[in-house]
């Protein structure tokens, strides 16, 4: 695994960064790493928005939100550093019957958590974003639909159990949009859920299979990234 030295952000040095996959682009063509921070592990990722640092900082300050989230090493218009998290994630630990009711509730609370809080700037439009990604015009009046706080990729495989509570990870499409519609659906929870007072049925199920063309469509990208790199180490 390569590693490079060091990367300073607001006068915080980060160490020893290695990719955490195969290279230090992720499958949006981002850079992403783990590195060192006064001897503890942390996570360094590149924005979408230069207004996502802003947005992670008043979650960290949130008395409520903070507890689900890492703790917040530093930030700037273009890369986020936060504590590395370490467990198994929700899919991982695969749970049934009562604990798989309990989760689901303890997700619907994080989701109230974040849509109660309010933000007074639009950070991050997901759902612009998503669309652009596979070429189509995002058509959908969402005129209707609040701006919240929301993770934007709030999947079983983000969210981690730890001794202190469920923690979410992978914040990089962290937002205050109208991207929380997606967020009850990623979630794999129970979809009889408030969203009918800003979207009818039928456009959310058309808004969420953009969502699934963009997965596929990324995957696609991630799948072409590591045959590139695996080609490429073949010939040196």
């Amino acid at each position: 695994m390569k590693i490079i030295g060091k990367f300073t952000i607001k006068n915080t040095t980060i160490t020893n960064l290695k990719p955490l996959r195969n290279n230090f682009k992720n499958k949006n063509n981002k850079f992403s790493a783990q590195g060192i921070f006064k001897e503890n592990k942390v996570k360094i990722y590149q924005v979408f928005d230069k207004k996502q640092g802003k947005l992670r900082e008043f979650i960290s300050k949130h008395k409520k939100l903070s507890k689900y989230f890492p703790k917040l090493i530093s930030y700037n218009d273009q890369y986020v550093v936060e504590e590395w998290i370490q467990g198994k994630t929700l899919r991982e630990t695969n749970v049934k019957s009562k604990m798989n009711y309990l989760i689901t509730e303890k997700i619907k609370e994080i989701i109230n958590e974040m849509w109660s809080v309010k933000y007074e700037k639009k950070v991050f439009d997901y759902i612009n974003f998503i669309h652009n990604r596979v070429k189509k015009p995002n058509n959908f009046d969402l005129s209707n639909v609040p701006i919240r706080i929301n993770h934007n990729d709030l999947s079983l495989d983000n969210i981690i159990t730890t001794p202190n509570g469920l923690k979410i990870i992978d914040n990089e499409f962290l937002g205050c949009s109208t991207g929380l519609l997606l967020n009850v659906k990623n979630s794999c929870i129970d979809e009889n859920y408030n969203y009918q007072d800003f979207i009818s049925e039928k456009d959310l199920d058309r808004l969420w299979d953009i969502r699934k063309e963009w997965s596929k469509t990324e995957n696609t990208y991630s799948k072409k990234i590591k045959f590139f790199f695996k080609t490429l180490l073949k010939k040196i």
